[in-house]
């Protein structure tokens, strides 16, 4: 009989215990609504500004970078010899700029005044020449071509005179105004195109714009790639969220900034704090993805609850709880 009455009870509480397993734990508890869903972080694909050949990857799959940390490299041989053209064209027009503007030298006006000089020495011989042939034409002891090839160098020798003359006048005037704005123009040509051209040659390194996981890898070493498309995809690990969905009824308990807290099953007894960041203004049946509590034809609104990532300790795809206080 004993035995009977202790069977009975051992069916009892059995049954109980399953009971209370099976049974849907409530969301809504006292003053805060407890929800689960999984981290997700905002994913970013990086690319070359530029086509080309890629020279090095410096990172790869599951590997953590840094905002600003270089993240691969396109061969930049060609990069690199245009910024030095376009460098030593910039130098160049700067020199004969600066040349211009200084003016003539002391040296280069003394050197015009001595080819004057020797010029007109020059035009004095041969003046002397050619007035002794004018004589000798006259009285018939020379003959034509004598005549005309004294004359030929007198008239060289006037010329020499006069260009060395302007020469010195060039000189002692300055450069015009014409040739300094000329110049300058050069200069201005000359520094965008300079500037352009390093650039590109900086567009030839890819860098994080992020910190985060490096989540998916699209190319290998040596492969050749158009400007714009993803090289790596990087998921950004200081602004996690978790997505989760709330029934119609209690969705007018849930408000934009509320507190929330979150857990993980990785770092059990610790709590990170969150807060609501969005609120779906459409409804939706529950994702067969999502563990509901309930019939999963209910309508649920989507929410999301930003958290801190301590330490950068939660992994997108991660199980997480929420628990969002709204009192």
């Amino acid at each position: 009989m004993k035995k009977g009455l202790v069977l009975i009870l051992v069916i009892i509480v059995g049954g109980v215990i399953i009971y209370t397993k099976t049974q849907p734990q409530k969301e809504v508890e006292g003053n805060s609504l407890t929800l689960s869903g999984n981290i997700e972080v905002t994913e970013t694909d990086v690319g070359f500004k530029i086509p080309g050949r890629i020279d090095e990857l410096l990172t790869d799959e599951g590997k953590y970078v840094k905002k600003d940390d270089k993240l691969a490299t396109l061969d930049n041989a060609e990069l690199v010899k245009t910024v030095e053209n376009a460098y030593a064209v910039l130098r160049e027009t700067i020199e004969r700029l600066d040349e211009l503007k200084t003016g003539s030298r002391p040296q280069e006006i003394n050197q015009a005044r001595l080819n004057l000089n020797i010029a007109e020495v020059e035009l004095e011989k041969v003046k002397k020449d050619y007035d002794r042939a004018v004589s000798l034409s006259k009285e018939g002891t020379i003959s034509k071509q004598e005549m005309d090839l004294a004359k030929k160098i007198y008239d060289s020798a006037v010329l020499q005179k006069q260009n060395a003359l302007e020469a010195l006048s060039l000189v002692e005037e300055g450069p015009r105004k014409e040739e300094i704005k000329i110049a300058e123009t050069k200069v201005l040509q000359a520094k965008p195109a300079l500037a352009i051209a390093e650039e590109k040659l900086k567009d030839a390194t890819l860098s994080s714009p992020v910190s985060g996981i490096i989540l998916k890898k699209f190319y290998e070493n040596g492969e050749i790639v158009s400007a714009g498309v993803p090289i790596f995809t990087i998921g950004n690990l200081e602004d996690p969220w978790i997505k989760v969905y709330v029934k119609e009824v209690d969705l007018g308990l849930v408000k934009l900034g509320q507190k929330a807290e979150i857990t993980v099953d990785t770092y059990p007894g610790k709590i990170y704090e969150g807060y609501v960041s969005y609120i779906s203004s459409e409804a939706e049946f529950t994702p067969k993805n999502i563990q509901t509590r309930e019939e999963r034809v209910k309508l649920v609104f989507g929410i999301k609850v930003r958290v801190k990532n301590m330490n950068d300790e939660l992994k997108p795809g991660m199980p997480a709880d929420v628990r969002i206080f709204f009192k």
